[in-house]
Formats: C-alpha cells, sequence, structure tokens
C-alpha cells in the first residue's frame, strides 16, 4: 500500500504524513487526523448497509464508533487496485480486557448506549440490502446440536486421543444443549423477534475484545461490518460469555455487568427467559470441536485435545452459574 499513498490521498483529499502497518491495514498519519485504512471483504451493498446503521447511531447520541469517511465523491469506501477498502478516524486506548472489571463495566455501559440509540433504524432499502438475522437462532443452535450428535457418532469410529476426551463429555454437553433449545422453543423468544422487527434496532454481532477501545472512561466500538436487525441480547450474552470465561463463570461478575447495562437498558421478562437459554447453549464445546472434525490435520489432535480439556474444566463452574442465573433478577 505504502506504492498507492498517491491514490489514497486523491481518493479522499487527505494529505498523508506517514504509513504504517497494523494488523490487516494500515495507521495513517493525515493532516484530517489519524485514520485507519484497511481492504474489506465486504460487498458495496454490505458497506452502504453499514454506514447507514453508523449514521443513524451517531444522530441519535452515540457518537464514539468508527464512521466512515467518505471519498471525494462521497462513497464511505473506496476502490484501490480492484480491493475495496474503508477508512475510519483511528481511535486511541487499548482494546477491552474483560478479565478487567473496570473494563468490563465500560464494554457493558457502552453496550446498552448503543442499544438504546440504535432503536427506531429502519433502512432506507435505496441499495436493496438489509441483513436480518432476527428468528435464526434456533434454526442455527438446533444445527449445532446435530453437529455435535453427529460428531459424536464419528468419534465411535474413529477413536483417536481427541475422540476419547469428546465421547467421556459429550452426553453431559448435549444435555445442556437441549435445555437450552426447549427454552428458546418457547414463546418468549419468537415474542422477541417479532419486536425487534417491528421496532428496528441495530445488534452489532461482534461485540469482541478487539472492537471495545477503552481510553481512560471513553470506550469507541469498532467493527460493525456484521451488525444487523438482531435480537439485542445477542450482544449482551456473548459479552457475558467472555467475561464469565475469564471469572469461573462468577455470578457476582454477572451481577456487575447486568447492573451497568439495565442502568441504561432494562431487560424485558422475555429477554431474562431468552437469555438463559443462550447462555445455557455450550458454545465453546460446539466449537472447538467443530474445529477439530473440519481441520484433521496432524497436528490437531494435541491442540484441540487441550482445548476441550480447557472447555470441560469449565463444566462445573458453567453449571453452578445457570442454577444461580434466576437470582440475577
Amino acid at each position: 500500500m505504502l506504492e498507492s499513498k498517491e491514490l489514497v490521498e486523491n481518493a479522499y483529499g487527505l494529505q498523508i504524513s506517514n504509513i504504517k502497518s497494523c494488523r490487516a491495514g494500515y495507521i495513517l498519519d493525515t493532516d484530517s487526523g489519524r485514520k485507519y485504512l484497511r481492504p474489506c471483504q465486504c460487498s458495496e451493498s454490505r458497506i452502504l448497509y453499514v454506514h447507514e446503521a453508523k449514521q443513524y447511531l451517531y444522530s441519535h447520541g452515540f457518537t464514539n464508533i468508527d464512521t466512515y469517511c467518505l471519498t471525494t465523491e462521497g462513497r464511505p469506501y473506496s476502490v484501490l487496485e480492484g480491493q475495496l477498502y474503508i477508512l475510519t478516524p483511528f481511535p486511541e486506548g487499548h482494546e477491552c480486557e474483560f478479565g478487567d472489571d473496570n473494563d468490563a463495566v465500560l464494554a457493558a455501559t457502552a453496550l446498552a448506549l448503543l442499544h438504546r440509540s440504535g432503536r427506531g433504524f429502519r433502512y432506507s432499502g435505496a441499495y436493496e440490502y438489509s441483513p436480518n438475522d432476527a428468528g435464526r437462532i434456533l434454526e442455527s443452535l438446533t444445527r449445532r446440536y446435530d453437529e455435535m450428535l453427529r460428531m459424536k457418532r464419528k468419534a465411535e469410529r474413529e477413536r483417536g486421543a481427541f475422540d476419547y476426551v469428546y465421547l467421556s463429555c459429550v452426553d453431559k454437553f448435549t444435555a445442556l444443549a437441549e435445555e437450552s433449545l426447549e427454552l428458546i422453543k418457547g414463546p418468549e423468544y419468537r415474542r422477541l423477534v417479532e419486536k425487534a422487527a417491528s421496532e428496528g434496532v441495530i445488534c452489532h454481532r461482534d461485540y469482541s475484545y478487539q472492537n471495545i477501545i477503552i481510553n481512560g472512561t471513553m470506550v469507541t466500538v469498532t467493527g460493525f461490518e456484521s451488525c444487523g436487525q438482531e435480537i439485542l441480547i445477542y450482544d449482551l450474552v456473548n459479552l457475558l460469555r467472555r467475561k464469565m470465561r475469564k471469572c469461573d463463570w462468577d455470578i457476582k461478575k454477572a451481577a456487575m455487568l447486568l447492573e451497568a447495562y439495565t442502568k441504561i437498558e432494562p431487560l424485558s421478562s422475555d429477554e431474562i427467559v431468552v437469555m438463559k437459554a443462550l447462555l445455557l447453549f455450550p458454545q465453546k464445546f460446539w466449537r472447538v470441536a467443530n474445529r477439530y472434525y473440519n481441520s484433521r490435520r496432524s497436528w490437531a489432535q494435541r491442540n484441540f485435545s487441550g482445548m476441550l480439556e480447557e472447555v470441560i474444566a469449565e463444566y462445573d463452574f458453567h453449571v453452578r452459574f445457570m442454577k444461580q442465573y434466576d437470582t440475577l433478577f
């Protein structure tokens, strides 16, 4: 990209004084401040949707986000050497440390503010693209449960080191999945999906540490490329999971995050039920096994067996947490 400095300057009407690599992109020092330029694998229509969602959040008070810089032609993306690029302000600060209580509380507060500001969002439809994932969670979790059962049959045939570990615990994890699915099949989930559709919402859908940048008490949320219409507790559950894995599923830490979130965005009785269902599902167990059985590389046995052992070590803490869940409300 160094050889394309002039292309970037021309595309955005900037003067660039310095460029350095950063992850999958570049940090640019410009006459308009520090920027982050990166290639984007999204389609143009997807970028336009995300741009409109970000503009909606910004105009409704949630301003600490990585809004897209516009090109001289007014587009939220550029095409440089045949590749789509997006340019955003570069947020100063550190990535969220979920093991740090202060960081986690700031992240929970920022998420609630994001959700509040996103209510009422309706994509203009001018670009004939409006991602809607609401209602697909049951389908997704059912598919993952079925995959756990298929992987059990595969493990029984192959009997390698990982297979033995998997077979030693799969039944108790599938029991959690079954309990989760029974809850999510109830009327509460359907009502939440209908509510999200009728109200209009913005769900981040990738609320992970690298997309939460903290500078003192200020939180900047980035990485909106996966955002769309989805029940909002999808984000909250992901935040809780990330924190819980750092503290042996300590119920007091969950209460701390929920207090920060609900001060701004109270939870309905339907959300409490569906959140319980989502937290019950053994997501990490499924992910580790799925990655192993889809990789089948020679080094996978040792690496993935170790990861699976870590998941198994969490089981008792997870179950204890779920038994205490109702005391949170």
